[in-house]
């Protein structure tokens, strides 16, 4: 039986990384989550079985894979990811990519598409889906472009060449959906409450902000957004095809992008709009200086 004000201690693997740490901030001020943190060191040691069947845990988020699916020693961790998923009790929740798919479809995925993308990166996701999967009360949940403002993150890198002045080229040859990793915590959250206080659902979701975007497009939005702080910020966006001369191309667009209604059916998970989260980040990084300023 659920001790009703008891916390939800759940076993975060990868707290360091961008979503990891959006989980932590989001629910910070939220005392019905407690989270216990394994290291990578832990997590990708020889006794990590061992260490985290000594915590005990009511639930498990995979926040590792999406970050160290391409690592030599994956294939380690994916040992982890067997015995969490079939030996322990406690349901799982793997964030996966809508990477595993090919991009050939003309509308986006459902979860009832089968994953077909030949990427090395895609390929040991879709083994570890198939692991999570084994047991019946596992997700996966597949999400869209993320963006966080942190690190490596593609706003910031972007952010950083426009205030450079460097001009951006780009293949326009893809349509996905951007998503923050704020809204991903949220609904990561979501289903972990529901989860833990009885909802029967499992297997397959989708989720991704609404509106989905080009490439380039996004790449444009992001360097208006950049205006709005910077009036000298001001840039060029091409195609690569016409920023360099003689290259021709014919570009197969590759969809990105993910049906969401299983979701909202099962959880109530309503999809938001990026574009509000994008301009408040960019104001953020502007604000606090994060970007590489050289107004």
């Amino acid at each position: 039986m659920i001790e009703i004000n008891a916390p939800i201690k759940v076993l975060l693997l990868g707290a360091d990384t961008e979503i990891g740490a959006a989980l932590l901030q989001y629910s910070k001020d939220r005392s019905e989550f407690e989270w216990l943190c394994p290291s990578e060191s832990v997590l990708l040691g020889p006794q990590s079985i061992d260490a985290l069947s000594a915590m005990e845990h009511d639930i498990v988020v995979d926040a590792l894979s999406l970050r160290y699916a391409l690592q030599d020693d994956y294939s380690r961790y994916q040992s982890t990811l067997s015995h969490l998923s079939q030996a322990d009790s406690a349901p799982l929740i793997m964030l996966s990519s809508a990477r595993v798919f090919s991009g050939d479809k003309l509308v986006p995925y459902s979860e009832n598409d089968a994953p077909d993308c030949l990427e090395p990166f895609a390929k040991a996701l879709i083994e570890s889906e198939k692991i999570v999967l084994q047991s019946e009360r596992n997700f996966v949940l597949r999400t869209g472009w993320l963006f966080s403002g942190q690190g490596d993150d593609f706003v910031c890198r972007t952010l950083g060449l426009i205030q450079d002045g460097v001009n951006l080229a780009y293949k326009n040859d893809l349509v996905g959906s951007p998503t923050p990793v704020s809204d991903l915590s949220r609904v990561i959250l979501s289903m972990v409450s529901q989860t833990h206080y009885g909802a029967k659902n499992h297997g397959v979701y989708h989720y991704c902000c609404a509106e989905e975007i080009s490439w380039i497009k996004l790449v444009e939005a992001i360097v208006a957004t950049s205006g709005q702080f910077d009036p000298k910020a001001q840039v060029e966006v091409e195609t690569i095809g016409d920023a360099f001369e003689g290259i021709e191309e014919t570009l197969q667009i590759k969809r990105q992008s993910l049906s969401c209604r299983r979701i909202f059916n099962h959880f109530g998970i309503k999809q938001r709009p990026w574009r509000s989260k994008l301009r408040n980040l960019v104001k953020e990084l502007y604000v606090s200086g994060l970007s590489h300023d050289k107004r």
